[in-house]
């Protein structure tokens, strides 16, 4: 029986960058929901790397994604949250999934308004990355989030 052996990335030690993150979403996220054109049912983001080493996407929400009238839904704000998070590893060449994702809702986002999301790494242990990010429109801090992301064993050749 072979084993697979991990490849243990050092993501601190990385330095992200836009190629890494365009590489790394075009080979594992062909078809994310997060990230495809809304035309094909996507939510359309677009990430940029920060000069910090974050990552960041402006998104609107078109109506269609509210839960109560004029509010986005909690979960569309999870969604944009974790997205954030993921292509931060990206951006490093990290491959991680979540494992645990705890978010703090501040203040409604409104539908047609747009926003900024906002994630970066915050630690690292082996094959455990924590990350934190948050979501604003204007000047309000509206979700904030940190969650851990256990990197992505190889499958075998």
């Amino acid at each position: 029986m072979a084993m697979v052996k991990a490849t243990i990335m050092n993501a601190a030690a990385t330095v992200p960058t836009e190629e890494r993150l365009r590489a790394t979403c075009r080979r594992e996220h062909p078809h994310c929901f997060a990230c495809s054109d809304p035309v094909d049912g996507g939510l359309g983001l677009h990430f940029h790397v920060d000069l910090d080493g974050g990552v960041t996407a402006r998104w609107t929400c078109p109506v269609g994604g509210e839960s109560y009238p004029g509010i986005v839904h909690g979960g569309v704000v999870a969604t944009l949250l974790d997205a954030a998070m993921v292509h931060s590893l990206f951006a490093r060449g990290v491959v991680a999934r979540t494992g645990e994702l705890r978010i703090r809702y501040r203040s409604p986002v409104c539908i047609g308004s747009p926003v900024v999301v906002r994630a970066k790494l915050a630690n690292e242990g082996g094959r455990l990355f924590v990350l934190e990010a948050e979501l604003r429109q204007g000047a309000s801090l509206c979700a904030e989030a940190r969650a851990k992301f256990m990197q992505a064993v190889a499958s075998p050749s």
